[in-house]
């Protein structure tokens, strides 16, 4: 067997819902040859604190399993989760969970405010699935990283209601949204459009290319964050500007 068929990279990611498509779907679209995407699951119930506080205890159990398996990096997925949590908790348990497994730890949300502070933005846009409290408190989350959010088009809906989105919806309502957010009279540096149980790739060359501005997704920017962290220089074209930008020129 060919040396270049084995993973040099294998990042664990631990899901938030049971059932998971969009994610290996958008990862193995943007990853390079040779970067495996291990998965493990939870069941969160819904976008609340006890839901999250319910999962928490089966947490470990997920990262050994994914540890077992080879798994370089953890990515804890899912915007909720982080959310939920709040910024200072999160934080914590990633610092708890590298210490135990002596491994980088990270979530979309952080790996999100890393892309968003490499592109160079300080204020940006969102577009959502999510209803106001979900929107207020990713809100505040990022104001604590000092991200300032300055436009919101969003589109709420339920866990269950996100969970039966079809792709060719999810895929118009992703782009539709974008647009209303990254055009809003704020003029936000930067647009992300965060949540994983929607096709989102594809919307991204899109709207770059009309606006001239970065557009961040959940796997954009866990891909992104786990390349860089490995010292991985080569640029990925057609994903976006944060991947596009992976040279050791760029931060």
């Amino acid at each position: 067997m060919s040396d270049g068929i084995k993973p040099w990279l294998r990042i664990g990611y631990i899901s938030p819902h049971p059932l998971i498509d969009t994610l290996p779907y958008e990862f193995y679209l943007m990853a390079p040859t040779g970067v495996m995407m291990t998965a493990s699951c939870l069941e969160i119930a819904d976008y609340t604190l006890e839901a999250v506080e319910n999962q928490l205890a089966v947490l470990d159990c997920r990262i050994d399993a994914l540890v077992k398996r080879g798994a370089q990096r953890i990515v804890i997925s899912g915007v909720p989760v982080a959310v939920a949590l709040g910024r200072q908790r999160m934080q914590s348990l990633l610092d708890r969970l590298q210490a135990r497994w002596q491994l980088p730890c990270d979530t979309d949300l952080e790996a999100i405010i890393a892309g968003v502070k490499a592109s160079g933005a300080v204020t940006v846009g969102l577009a959502t699935r999510w209803h106001g409290q979900m929107n207020e408190a990713l809100t505040a989350y990022l104001a604590e990283a000092s991200v300032e959010v300055v436009s919101l088009a969003n589109s709420p809906r339920s866990m269950m209601e996100n969970a039966g989105l079809d792709d060719e919806t999810g895929i118009a309502l992703a782009m539709d949204l974008g647009e209303q957010a990254i055009t809003a009279d704020s003029s936000p540096d930067a647009l992300i459009i965060p949540g994983g149980r929607w096709i989102t790739a594809g919307v991204i060359p899109i709207l770059e290319s009309r606006f001239g501005k970065p557009v961040i997704t959940n796997y954009s920017a866990g891909l992104w964050a786990a390349l860089r962290a490995v010292g991985h220089h080569q640029p990925i074209k057609g994903w976006g500007m944060l991947l596009s930008r992976l040279g050791p020129g760029h931060a």
